[in-house]
């Protein structure tokens, strides 16, 4: 949706919902906007609510700079954790915003390190509220990503010869609104594409998920607390990596909970999958992709054009079997 076309009243319905499901129903100071007032005279008239996280602009593979995609934030917190935001956010296409729930929450701790079982619960609980935030948006008619790809792809048939060779293109996100726009902006490109599964969230153990969805709903934790324990970084990965025959890995950083360069590592450590060259999704916040793990990086939010530019790129220096140069962290 066009900036103009969000109005004071469609801010004010999405702020109710976020409202509701980050405290429970309880009250919470928040801004109110004129019901008629579009988006660029509220950004306008009130600068100092909306953090513009927008950010330099984007370079694409081609070297050719492209404006970077707009993003504005508005703290709200939730009744765990003061940071999370309410975002709007120019998603993939110019000039078309979407409402997103940005967690806040992307830092990593090593498992040693005191804290962190609760740090993975709150991390867990953000989570969901997002979930429930963004499929509230969603049922209400506001814009979200999931609207977007209904709008924008609604019929998914490929455009012209497929690029990959009879390969394909793995994309790894844990937002799987997120990887399924990827994945139909890189089905219309050409490239035969699949999303993996989101798979084990390090130290995210039965236990942690348990107390977090009570935590989430405001409900008493009478859960014994557990040990967490990470999973295997790959499992589940190898077979769909051989059977899909996949030339390309699209790995977003934040993929299992901050875990991307780890999962990046451990698929060059498996002879099976050392040679697939990995481009590295990052955000604002992220440290850039190790140049030793990935073999491309692009920040979002980006354009499609961005994107489309990056994997044709990564394609064409690796070749389509995808022969990549990497040298592992070995641990």
């Amino acid at each position: 949706m066009k900036a103009e076309q969000i109005t004071g009243a469609m801010l004010n319905r999405a702020i109710d919902i976020y409202l509701q499901h980050a405290y429970r129903g309880g009250s919470h100071e928040r801004p109110v906007f004129g019901e008629r007032a579009v988006f660029p005279q509220i950004l306008a008239q009130r600068p100092d609510l909306f953090e513009d996280l927008s950010g330099a602009p984007t370079r694409a593979a081609s070297d050719e700079t492209l404006q970077s995609p707009r993003v504005f934030a508005l703290r709200l917190g939730n009744a765990s954790y003061p940071h999370m935001k309410l975002a709007l956010v120019e998603a993939f296409f110019s000039d078309e915003f979407v409402f997103a729930v940005d967690r806040h929450d992307t830092f990593h701790f090593d498992p040693n390190v005191p804290g962190y079982r609760a740090w993975c619960e709150l991390k867990e609980i953000n989570r969901l509220l997002k979930e429930a935030i963004e499929g509230a948006w969603y049922k209400a008619g506001l814009p979200t990503l999931r609207g977007l790809r209904e709008q924008r792809f609604k019929d998914n048939e490929l455009a012209g010869k497929l690029r990959s060779a009879g390969h394909s293109v793995l994309v790894l996100d844990d937002d799987q609104a997120r990887a399924e726009i990827m994945r139909d902006v890189l089905t219309r490109g050409g490239y035969r594409t699949v999303v993996g599964p989101p798979g084990p969230r390090p130290g995210v153990t039965e236990t942690v998920m348990m107390r977090a969805r009570r935590r989430a709903r405001g409900q008493s934790l009478r859960i014994p607390p557990a040990a967490a324990h990470d999973s295997d970084d790959v499992r589940g990965l190898r077979e769909l990596i051989l059977r899909e025959a996949v030339a390309l890995i699209v790995l977003d950083v934040s993929y299992r909970t901050g875990q991307g360069p780890r999962v990046a590592n451990a698929l060059h450590l498996d002879s099976r999958s050392q040679d697939i060259p990995i481009l590295g999704i990052y955000s604002r916040r992220d440290f850039g992709p190790d140049p030793d793990l990935f073999d491309a990086s692009l920040r979002r939010p980006y354009r499609t054009q961005a994107l489309l530019e990056v994997v044709k790129s990564a394609l064409t220096m690796h070749g389509a079997s995808g022969s990549g140069l990497h040298k592992p962290i070995r641990e």
